[in-house]
């Protein structure tokens, strides 16, 4: 692909129908039933306006177990729709539409990342094309990966700005990324660090500071209600004690998938055990879970070699996952991981400056990943950076690969491929939607936070 087709307009909006398209093959597979927290939550807020109950129907009372914004959105759409189809409906449209943004972002960020936005066409190609995305409407993660998208791409401009208003920009979006997914703060946090070190602006102190004052005060309401109705402090959720509970203990195995299918989740989860449910229950939410989570410590100090290699395996799961029923995920996540890392290598090889950002986002981030039990959503909001740097390396091998050839208008090359390519992709899809058991999106049991 010429410079000159790449910097084509047309370019991320075939990118967002395209992407739009793929994503809906999904939807008969999707559940918005009970089980979920989030839309637990969603349901108990739209009807009574409390953030409460994610164990429905167990009346647990007022909850940190998400965090409030996704839950929040499910709710203006129960408001608007009622817990109907059409909430379902709305719900599944919305989530299609952020997994298309994100695939037409990716062009825009590799202009920024590597100054080509060819590395991005190629990276939303892979997702188009391969099923590495599930489409989980009742849980926030690919807002969380478009939303540091956006941030990345706006404080690039606001980190040049002089004053004070760009920089509490920056730290409000960052606390909204945080009110999203409180992991997506190590992303957001590295990426503002970075910037400040490659571009030196004369104000990057007061910048710096005034944008961690202002995450601060975004963060500060919904602290001061968890403290209030909890009596403690913590970081946005207070689910990580129950977390590391489920995920170590006798029964316990590296993966949701295995630990429905050892019972261990029955056994050992509030939302699947009655006697769980009940002490929960009794307990209240936060003196409950900080139970479970001394618990799941005490027993992590007394079987250092089974959490070891239980660490070990769920280390393995977030870059090369089991197949779990969908093998044709867990090849496509095996190729992605392997592109990307040799991608990073040709950067690292070319001096790139923007290797220092990936290595330390894909470093840091899943580190709490590591100690719960395995989940595709878990690498879901930073998959992006994976594909951005095997998309480097697609468009460095198809640079060296490509012939000689005369000039095409640039218009006409984009129609042809757009239609060439919609073509190959209706195909491709309706191959999949009747391929049966090796189906890559089965309709599964739900997955839980």
């Amino acid at each position: 692909m010429s410079p000159r087709v790449s910097r084509s307009g047309l370019i991320p909006v075939l990118l967002f129908i395209a992407a739009f398209i793929a994503t809906s093959f999904q939807y008969p597979a999707v559940r918005l039933g009970t089980g979920f927290e989030t839309l637990a939550i969603a349901r108990n807020l739209a009807a009574h306006g409390q953030f409460a109950n994610p164990l429905s129907p167990r009346l647990t009372g007022p909850t940190a177990h998400s965090a409030p914004i996704y839950p929040a959105f499910l709710a203006l759409l129960i408001w608007i729709f009622g817990d109907s189809v059409s909430f379902a409906l709305a719900a599944d449209v919305v989530a299609m539409a952020v997994h298309a943004l994100h695939a037409a972002l990716l062009p825009a960020v590799s202009m920024l990342f590597f100054r080509d936005r060819r590395p991005g066409i190629w990276a939303a190609a892979v997702t188009i094309v391969l099923p590495v995305f599930f489409l989980f409407p009742q849980y926030e993660i690919m807002w969380v990966a478009t939303g540091l998208m956006l941030f990345c791409l706006a404080t690039s401009r606001l980190a040049l700005r002089d004053g004070i208003a760009p920089a509490l920009a920056s730290g409000i979006g960052a606390g909204l990324l945080a009110l999203l997914n409180p992991a997506a703060i190590t992303v957001a946090v590295l990426w503002v660090a970075w910037l400040l070190w490659r571009r030196r602006p004369s104000h990057a102190a007061r910048f710096a500071g005034c944008a961690a004052l202002a995450a601060a005060a975004t963060l500060a309401p919904w602290t001061w209600r968890n403290y209030r109705d909890f009596h403690r402090l913590f970081f946005v959720r207070d689910n990580l004690g129950l977390e590391l509970y489920v995920s170590n203990n006798d029964f316990a195995e590296a993966s949701f998938a295995l630990n429905q299918a050892n019972g261990c989740y029955r056994r050992v989860h509030p939302n699947s055990s009655d006697a769980e449910g009940r002490e929960c229950q009794v307990l209240g939410e936060t003196e409950y879970y900080r139970r479970r989570g001394a618990a799941a410590f005490d027993w992590i100090r007394l079987h250092p070699a089974r959490f070891g290699a239980l660490t070990a395996a769920r280390c393995r799961m977030f870059w090369f996952p089991d197949a779990d029923g969908s093998p044709w995920y867990a090849r496509s996540i095996a190729f992605v991981t392997i592109s990307a890392v040799m991608g990073l290598l040709l950067l690292a090889r070319r001096r790139d400056p923007i290797v220092v950002f990936f290595a330390g986002a894909l470093s840091i981030y899943p580190l709490i990943y590591y100690l719960v039990q395995s989940d595709p959503r878990f690498r879901t909001p930073i998959l992006w950076i994976s594909l951005l740097a095997g998309g480097y390396l697609l468009a460095d091998l198809a640079r060296r690969a490509a012939p000689v050839t005369t000039k095409v208008p640039g218009r006409r090359l984009a129609a042809a491929l757009a239609w060439s390519g919609s073509r190959w992709l209706a195909v491709s899809m309706r191959t999949r939607a009747e391929s049966g058991p090796d189906n890559p999106f089965p309709a599964a049991e739900p997955h839980k936070t």
